[in-house]
């Protein structure tokens, strides 16, 4: 009888951790692998959609594919982006490059403070010590965080990433140094000229359209070299 109940006693302890014997993990709590924009906790099935649905204009998630998260829409809105849109002026009269000799009421244009990543932002232009300064600041702006003042990522109503569209940070950043009352920290107010933020708009949302239309290059974006902070 007691050896009956030491045993009894055993099986409930061990199955307190290992479902007494069952020998399926899945049935322990949170055994699964957690998948971003899944809102299910195991690694068997995703328990809900990708996130990405028909009408949203992004493209779905293929069968046995995981669901899209913002991390891959950010790399492959990277692998869209073109240098040359990124410099093109012609329709606008200015192009979205330009936002880096934008100038400030103080402190020069925007890359004397941002030609090195500061702040989360990406802002060169000119030539130095032979590098194409604008260039550089296009295969920065294609990394993270420098990317996501240019486009930013949305959700359906389940949390889920849906979209990518356009962060219009640039534009908020600039309205928000307006505001700023004297003594107050906060971003030096700088001169947004109309015809970039028109060049700005127009490059995102062209980027996001080729995108969505997987029209894009499959080239691997440049390392980060370095900047953040």
């Amino acid at each position: 009888m007691k050896i009956i109940t030491v045993t009894l006693v055993s099986c409930l302890l061990v199955g307190a951790y290992a479902g007494c014997g069952s020998g399926d993990s899945s049935s322990l709590p949170y055994g699964g692998t957690y998948q971003p924009g899944s809102s299910s906790g195991s690694g068997g099935s995703s328990g809900s959609s990708s996130g990405t649905t028909s009408d949203s204009g992004s493209p779905p998630a293929e069968a046995g594919k995981p669901p899209m998260t913002l991390q891959t829409a950010l790399t492959q809105f990277a692998n869209c982006m073109s240098l040359t849109s990124f410099t093109d002026s012609s329709a606008n009269g200015a192009a979205a490059s330009d936002i880096a000799m934008a100038q400030t009421t103080r402190y020069g244009d925007c890359n004397a403070c941002h030609n090195a990543g500061d702040g989360g932002f990406w802002a060169s232009w000119g030539t130095v010590a032979g590098q194409d300064m604008t260039q550089m600041m296009f295969q920065q702006t294609q990394q993270f965080p420098y990317i996501t003042k240019w486009v930013t990522g949305t959700v359906d109503t389940s949390g889920n990433f849906k979209d990518l569209a356009p962060s219009n940070s640039i534009a908020n950043k600039a309205a928000l140094a307006a505001q700023c009352m004297p003594g107050t920290p906060c971003h030096p107010k700088f001169q947004l000229d109309p015809t970039v933020v028109a060049a700005i708009n127009a490059f995102v949302t062209n980027t996001i359209t080729a995108w969505h239309a997987g029209t894009c290059g499959t080239a691997t974006p440049p390392p980060v070299d370095g900047g953040t902070d």
